[in-house]
């Protein structure tokens, strides 16, 4: 029995065929290119790995601490701001700076009642299509995460935070992280498509995560340090490598011969760029290593939720289309993927500071 879990439906042939089937094929491939096209040039304009956070921390019982970190790339930064509403005033001058990979803002606000209701809006997300991980805390300590985009850039909070603990708080924030993290997805996309059956499909994401768990781990306890940018950029040539090894399609290649190996290489650099989400994020001094794992634990539900969802939208292609199988959707992943990395990759060696 074969255990791949694509279709085993062989492309059909044009050789044969009525002209009008051959047409129809012909203009379905370049409706796919052009979305194709369309998609990717989308997905590299939105892209950094690294979404935007908000912070707000309530520091007594009508003023709150906000810090506001934007990813920045070479001195460019997104155009984002945040304001809140008519009932909470600035009780502080802002102060601005960079850091080597984030433009920070922090300041004061102060308004009655603190945190509960307070309206919460993201100014510029309609031109950036950007992610904002909001994070609010409470006197108490409690915590209440959302992230924020160009389809909801409004949020009111809760009158009350819920008490969930670290453990939940943070599990959501590393969900949010992966199904908003578009290079990370794009590899993992890469990883089912060299990976021939479901087995080693389950070979393939595990080594993947156990490498990018350890790195990350190291990462966030200041055992190991490596700068952003060139780690960004490594993670889109990694992209880059996979998606030439699709195209190739040959089966004594590195990556469709070891799969294992190549993920969990490539997931030791992914794992340092969960480590700087977290760190812009924080972590709680109390509950440190719990929040550390929650995270881990939350991207890793993400990550399985993401090839559940594209393995079943693959296989229900091949039983709807017949013609669309592994083989034939080949070209349209690598190519996809491709396109995009490509820019990601030159985008980011463009930050590289000069003489480096």
């Amino acid at each position: 029995m074969n255990s791949s879990y694509w279709s085993s439906t062989e492309v059909v042939h044009l050789k044969g065929m009525p002209n009008d089937f051959a047409k129809s094929k012909a203009l379905v491939s370049f409706i796919w290119l052009v979305a194709l096209t369309l998609i990717s040039a989308s997905l590299a304009q939105a892209d950094d790995m690294r979404p935007t956070s908000l912070t707000i921390q309530a520091t007594d019982e009508t003023t709150s601490e906000v810090i506001f970190k934007v990813p920045a790339a070479g001195g460019r930064v997104i155009n984002l701001g945040v304001a809140f509403g008519s009932d909470t005033k600035n009780v502080s001058v802002k102060n601005n700076y960079f850091t080597a990979d984030a433009y920070v803002q922090t300041w004061n606000i102060s308004r009655e009642g603190s945190l509960a209701g307070l309206e919460i809006s993201i100014d510029g997300l309609e031109r950036n299509s950007a992610d904002v991980l909001l994070r609010a805390v409470d006197l108490e300590g409690n915590t209440q995460t959302k992230v924020l985009n160009v389809e909801q850039p409004d949020y009111v909070l809760p009158s009350q935070l819920s008490a969930q603990g670290a453990f939940v708080t943070y599990v959501k924030i590393g969900i949010d992280h992966i199904l908003v993290g578009l290079d990370h997805l794009l590899f993992v996309s890469c990883l089912i498509f060299i990976s021939a059956t479901r087995r080693k499909l389950l070979q393939t994401i595990t080594g993947f995560t156990v490498a990018h768990s350890i790195t990350l781990i190291l990462a966030t306890t200041g055992q190991l340090d490596l700068p952003i940018v060139p780690v960004e950029a490594v993670i889109a040539l990694s992209i880059v490598f996979l998606a030439w090894e699709i195209a190739k399609d040959k089966r004594d290649s590195l990556s469709l011969k070891h799969p294992v190996l190549v993920s969990s290489s490539f997931g030791l650099l992914h794992g340092f760029g969960f480590a700087t989400v977290l760190s812009d994020i924080g972590l709680p001094q109390d509950d440190k290593f719990v929040a550390l794992a929650a995270f881990n634990v939350g991207v890793e539900i993400g990550q399985l939720m993401f090839v559940g969802v594209a393995c079943s939208l693959f296989i229900l292609l091949g039983k709807v289309y017949q013609c669309c199988n592994k083989q034939s959707l080949r070209l349209y992943v690598s190519y996809g993927c491709g396109v995009v990395a490509m820019f990601w990759l030159f985008e980011r060696l463009s930050a590289f500071p000069v003489g480096v």
